[in-house]
């Protein structure tokens, strides 16, 4: 076997290595880590309130969804409230 062909080898055994663990890891995502939108928690589970705290309001939140909706918490909410999700 000559030395080019032996590279060649190497380097296709290294990518289907790096795709492997793609693969791996992009299926371990969906498995465990479900995107916020289809992850959402209750209200009382994030200790949503109706009104903000200091500064931090729901809309300055970057879950928040004009006009009053969350990527987080299920249901509507309103701009000024704020929740222990805040991020």
């Amino acid at each position: 076997m000559d030395a080019n062909n032996r590279d060649n080898r190497c380097a296709r055994r290294r990518a289907l290595k790096v795709f492997g663990a793609a693969a791996l890891l992009s299926s371990l995502g969906a498995l465990f880590g479900a995107s916020p939108a289809h992850a959402k928690t209750s209200k009382a589970g994030a200790a949503y309130r109706g009104s903000p705290n200091g500064r931090q309001r729901c809309a300055n939140c970057s879950w928040f969804e004009a006009p009053s909706g969350c990527g987080v918490v299920k249901g509507p909410v309103s701009a000024n409230g704020w929740c222990n999700l805040w991020g």
